[in-house]
């Protein structure tokens, strides 16, 4: 497998070289293939990054056409892997007859759809730990670090339905990604701790990680892993599915906001049958706690 990155990685990271970063972080290391939304807003070695989705679409037609990605499928957007690397579709998003809707007129009959209580998934929230990488690099040999980004990919945790998947970066910066597309968080008392209950069970094995181990030879630094209340949110989407099964055309329809926030309304494959979902990708960049009140007090 060769890399995408080239040797334009000399100090700190420009904005061509940390995106080559993200994108073989994507595939290489969560196993999935990448569209113009995972560079809205992202971050490499503490640093944040934002990009407009023109500049996202021209990069990635610069990269395509060096030969460095190729296209894997289209489900809306279109979805890129590194080169010689097939990613296949999955199977739950799988449609011979997947379309667009044309207009907004043309999906007006969803708001007149009853729809479940507000929800969240695909969560993303990060916090830095001061020391973290070094300790748990020292201590835990059998936790390898990928080759290029030199990230520490945990093991999921999964529980109620949701999985969170844990990456420490070089940069003592730890990721969270809580995976729960099929069954997402209502924003209630009882979704939030279903939530709080799966970032405990992260928030323990971390500590737990960083307490001692027989490997260390000598004593390790204190390490502070702070309450996950206090973990910062740097994106989710927040939304709502229809309670009612939808039995028309497969459809997805993206477009942004004057705020930048990616809006989507499509249907969806459950298990109990084809919602539809509308939806608000968004970037609190707030504590988890924060961004939880503010939901359950709009």
């Amino acid at each position: 497998m060769f890399s995408i990155l080239g040797d334009d990685g000399m100090g700190k990271p420009k904005l061509d070289y940390a995106m080559k970063v993200h994108m073989q972080r994507i595939v290489l290391i969560e196993g999935r293939p990448f569209c113009f939304r995972d560079f809205l807003d992202f971050e490499v070695d503490g640093k944040k990054y934002k990009m407009k989705h023109g500049t996202i679409r021209n990069k990635i037609s610069k990269l395509k056409k060096n030969g460095l990605i190729q296209l894997e499928y289209y489900s809306g957007p279109a979805f890129y892997s590194l080169k010689g690397v097939s990613l296949t579709k999955p199977k739950r998003e799988m449609t011979d007859n997947h379309t667009v809707v044309p207009q907004l007129s043309s999906v007006s009959f969803i708001d007149n759809l009853p729809s479940q209580i507000h929800s969240v998934h695909d969560i993303r929230l990060r916090f830095i730990a001061e020391g973290i990488w070094s300790t748990i690099r020292r201590t835990h040999p059998e936790l390898t670090p990928n080759e290029v980004s030199k990230d520490i990919s945990l093991l999921p945790v999964q529980m109620h339905n949701l999985e969170a998947k844990t990456v420490i970066h070089h940069s003592d910066t730890v990721s969270i990604i809580v995976a729960c597309s099929m069954k997402p968080v209502v924003v209630d008392n009882e979704g939030l701790i279903r939530l709080s209950n799966i970032l405990t069970s992260v928030e323990e094995r971390l500590s737990a990680l960083v307490t001692g181990c027989a490997h260390s030879i000598s004593p390790s630094p204190q390490i502070d892993i702070p309450n996950h209340d206090s973990w910062t949110v740097t994106m989710w989407h927040f939304g709502t599915d229809s309670l009612n099964e939808y039995a028309g055309e497969k459809f997805e329809m993206t477009w942004e906001n004057g705020e930048h926030a990616l809006l989507r309304i499509y249907s969806k494959d459950m298990r109990d049958g084809v919602r539809i979902r509308k939806e608000r990708q968004e970037y609190p960049d707030v504590r988890l706690d924060a961004a939880v009140y503010e939901k359950l007090h709009t």
